[in-house]
């Protein structure tokens, strides 16, 4: 992976704006969307603890989407 802290701006398919940003190199990133005109954490750490599975490959097949419209995948 490239080494960057913010993703470009991706509108998915659903209509909602996300992006995946972390606050330093050495931190994981997680997955935010707009809602009115600010960025909300959706809910991938919460997914995990809730043993939600459902959302959280959702979130993941997300992410990996994101990094590769990115080029966070080389």
């Amino acid at each position: 992976m490239a080494l960057q802290l913010h993703s470009a701006d991706y509108l998915h398919d659903d209509g909602i704006t996300y992006c995946i940003r972390r606050e330093s190199l050495n931190q994981d990133f997680t997955i935010y969307e707009r809602r009115d005109g600010t960025w909300v954490d959706s809910g991938l750490d919460q997914a995990v603890k809730d043993v939600n599975f459902a959302e959280f490959k959702r979130l993941g097949l997300l992410i990996k989407t994101i990094m590769d419209a990115d080029r966070w995948v080389a």
